[in-house]
């Protein structure tokens, strides 16, 4: 029989990735009302949101969170886990058979906390070096932009990893273009552009003429039918202010 014991030949491996996932806001406790919401905001589009894997983010009150995890199966969506729950959210959510999952700002905060009260290392009485200009250390990390100078067809999906990406023409319906940074479209955008695709909340989508199916920036996300027709077919910017997003003209 042969040896699967190593990495090559194991029927089985876990890998690490870095995936962005939708975040259900759930700011109530009465299910009915829940699922009456779910079903009316994925009615505006239904193809998007099939069996879209979703992390739930909880009010202080919980609600029911077997049935609210039914409300979201039964409109199509997979609850998958919940998102920085509290310790009673996190033991209602082992209960559901829900996975639990901090995000980087609160794994960050715990970090800190812990830094805060370990003890100061003795010192050596050697100097520390001096840590490397901002500029240097960004240089070393920093991923060209990528440039796309032919229109973005419907069908195709673009992604600048690491870095921005500069669509110089338009980005046609049905078509899609990601960034870890920022998006830049001289053109019109009329398909679906993703920008700090791995978490970036400092990113920002910039577009001449903006009639999207969809735009977010690290995992915040407006739809069509969502956005302003104040906005539409004009100069734009979009940020990320507050897990919000904020669509500003630029002429």
């Amino acid at each position: 029989m042969a040896d699967t014991s190593t990495a090559a030949g194991a029927g089985v491996v876990f890998k690490g990735r870095m995936m962005t996932l939708t975040v259900l806001e759930i700011r109530d406790t009465d299910i009915e009302r829940i699922a009456e919401q779910i079903a009316r905001q994925l009615e505006r589009t239904p193809d998007f949101f099939a069996r879209m894997p979703v992390l739930l983010s909880l009010p202080g009150e919980l609600p029911e969170l077997a049935r609210v995890r039914d409300a979201a199966r039964d409109a199509g969506l997979l609850v998958v886990g919940v998102l920085d729950p509290s310790d009673a959210a996190a033991k209602a959510a082992t209960r559901a058979g829900l996975g639990v999952l901090n995000s980087p700002a609160r794994a960050a905060a715990e970090r800190d906390t812990t830094a805060t009260d370990a003890p100061e290392p003795a010192r050596t009485g050697e100097p520390e070096a001096a840590p490397a200009p901002s500029s240097e250390r960004e240089a070393g990390s920093r991923t060209p932009t990528r440039l796309v100078t032919r229109p973005v067809r419907s069908g195709q999906q673009i992604y600048a990893r690491g870095g921005d990406l500069v669509v110089a023409t338009s980005v046609s319906e049905g078509a899609e273009v990601l960034a870890d940074g920022h998006i830049h479209i001289y053109g019109a955008l009329r398909g679906r552009a993703l920008a700090g695709a791995t978490g970036d909340t400092d990113a920002r989508i910039f577009c001449r003429r903006f009639e999207p199916d969809l735009v977010a920036i690290a995992g915040c996300y407006k739809v069509a039918d969502a956005i302003d027709e104040g906005v539409r077919s004009r100069a734009v910017q979009v940020s990320l202010d507050d897990d919000n997003l904020t669509i500003e003209l630029q002429e």
